[in-house]
């Protein structure tokens, strides 16, 4: 930040100056708080605004002349902005931001202002609307702004083609552009803006896969066929404006996002594309803030329907809802990386890099099922548990508090189970039963941060008295099954047997009754012992 608040400390139309060292940009950010809604912004400020686009390169004297009663700090800040564009060649963005409106010959004028620079310089005016939309691209994870995109219209002599084609849906505002750009464009969007460029896809980028190793091997050896072979990428997008630039057809995209191609985009960018075309689909999606979820219910029904080359699990529908979101947000703030998409290993250790506890969610909700539901409900699979009318009830919560407790019971239990032969098959009933039983002491407050600061630390002499517990569940569980599972021809096997519904409930009755010699280990011994230590464990913060 520059200056002081309100304007009235010598910033000169600077609110804030931010350096991207990685991507070798310099911004400038002016913000405009109207209270009243449709005030609109006077021409002097914006035109104002946009000269700072021009000062890197004005003469020595008009600069002495702009730096004369500059706030210390945005002077400080601004002379290093001339020196990253004038000497280290980085590229200069303004960003005008404002909560009212403002005209587009204002806008187009502001444009025009920016282009008489030396080098290239873009401003963007974000009026109330786009703020909006941007708040809600936060929101999804879609952080920091996105800026404008450029594809050039392929235009080839050999091959007869008419340039693109253009469709206009006057009763919803949709707009579509259905053309043909070279590969190598298409990898240097994904160059500019990164893993943001596929906020709203369903997937990540899923590594050296068949597919996309066949994808490579057409780039190398067969560039001219890949416009055939392959199925074309989708783009939606706030906005979308054909326009001639140096002679050339371009398409310029405004909040582009790729929600089908990916795995090309990545790897159009990672193999030397430049002899290749790709089919490319744009479409321009008004949004309204007041009515987001129309707009997000679209969105994911294209990404469903062009995302058909690969199955798509119910898992992979919901990689985008808030709850995911948030939670990939919210864990990251305590050292977790929640793996919401389907990704390779390589790619989810890049997002975050080490040091990370791994929590996929497909994981997550299976301990949270078993702890709340029958537990069978999780031995039929993990994709169930993303429709109705479970998904609701497992991500309901937006306490990490909530998620995380069951999960390292879960861990614990699994744990366990490893050592036993037949320890998968009762595993869910184990941690059903546990939960119930120790939940209070490990699932609010201080008791939770106890017990997950032992999980994550392994602190023994706190978790001991649990895995004997554990340990005496499984114990007690196959006991259970030898004397339930029926005789002869009819006996169940462990595998059929737990699949029984309602089985949870049947042993939590077994567990008090005098059938059950480890009884005294859930009632008493174990419990008690996991208790104290929990609530003596001393920790920071």
């Amino acid at each position: 930040m520059t200056g002081k608040e309100g304007g009235r400390g010598g910033e000169k139309n600077i609110d804030a100056i931010y350096i991207d060292e990685k991507e070798k940009q310099c911004n400038i950010i002016q913000g405009k708080f109207h209270i009243y809604e449709g005030v609109s912004e006077k021409r002097n400020d914006v035109l104002t605004f946009a000269d700072l686009g021009l000062k890197p390169w004005e003469h020595k004297s008009i600069l002495e002349t702009f730096y004369s009663k500059l706030d210390p700090l945005a002077l400080e800040k601004f002379k290093e902005v001339i020196n990253c564009v004038k000497d280290k060649k980085y590229k200069l963005n303004l960003y005008y931001i404002t909560t009212g409106k403002c005209t587009d010959t204002i806008i187009n004028e502001a444009k025009t202002r920016v282009r008489q620079a030396h080098e290239p310089v873009d401003i963007f005016v974000l009026t109330l609307k786009q703020v909006l939309n941007t708040f809600k691209n936060y929101l999804d994870d879609i952080t920091p702004h996105i800026p404008p995109l450029k594809l050039r219209i392929v235009s080839e002599s050999v091959i007869q083609q008419e340039g693109l084609i253009h469709r206009f849906d006057p009763q919803r505002k949709i707009e579509t552009w259905v053309l043909s750009v070279n590969g190598y464009d298409l990898g240097e969007m994904y160059r500019k803006i990164g893993r943001k460029l596929f906020a709203k896809n369903i997937r990540a980028w899923l590594g050296p896969t068949d597919i996309n190793e066949s994808m490579a091997e057409t780039i190398k050896k067969e560039p001219d066929n890949f416009w055939y072979y392959n199925n074309g990428v989708t783009i939606v997008c706030d906005d979308a404006k054909r326009e001639t630039q140096g002679g050339e057809d371009v398409i310029i995209i405004n909040g582009a996002q790729v929600i089908n191609g990916q795995q090309t985009t990545r790897t159009l960018y990672e193999n030397d594309s430049r002899n290749t075309n790709i089919l490319v689909k744009i479409i321009k999606i008004p949004r309204d803030s007041e009515d987001e979820v129309d707009y997000d219910k679209l969105v994911n029904s294209i990404v469903r329907a062009t995302n058909w080359q690969n199955y798509i699990s119910p898992s992979d529908l919901v990689s985008n809802d808030y709850i995911q979101v948030f939670l990939e947000k919210e864990l990251r703030k305590v050292g977790y990386q929640y793996i919401r998409k389907k990704m390779s290993k390589s790619e989810a250790r890049s997002w975050f890099g080490q040091g990370f506890y791994q929590i996929d969610k497909k994981e997550m909700a299976q301990a949270v099922a078993a702890c709340l539901f029958d537990p069978v409900i999780v031995r039929k699979g993990k994709e169930g548990l993303f429709e109705d009318p479970y998904y609701k009830s497992i991500f309901g919560s937006k306490q990490i508090q909530f998620y995380l407790s069951k999960y390292w019971l879960m861990r614990k239990v699994k744990y366990v189970a490893r050592g036993y032969p037949e320890g998968y098959y009762p595993k869910w009933i184990v941690l059903n039963f546990v939960w119930k039983n120790i939940s209070r002491d490990i699932s609010l407050g201080l008791s939770e941060k106890r017990f997950r600061f032992a999980c994550e630390q392994e602190l023994s002499e706190v978790l001991n008295p649990l895995h004997k517990l554990i340990v005496d569940t499984f114990r007690a569980c196959l006991k259970f099954y030898r004397l339930k599972r029926g005789k002869g021809k009819k006996a169940k096997n462990l595998s059929s047997f737990f699949q029984l519904s309602k089985l949870h409930s049947e042993f939590d009755k077994f567990s008090t009754s005098g059938k059950n010699r480890y009884r005294n280990s859930f009632n008493n011994n174990n419990i008690k012992r996991f208790r104290k230590k929990i609530n003596e464990l001393e920790i920071g913060g």
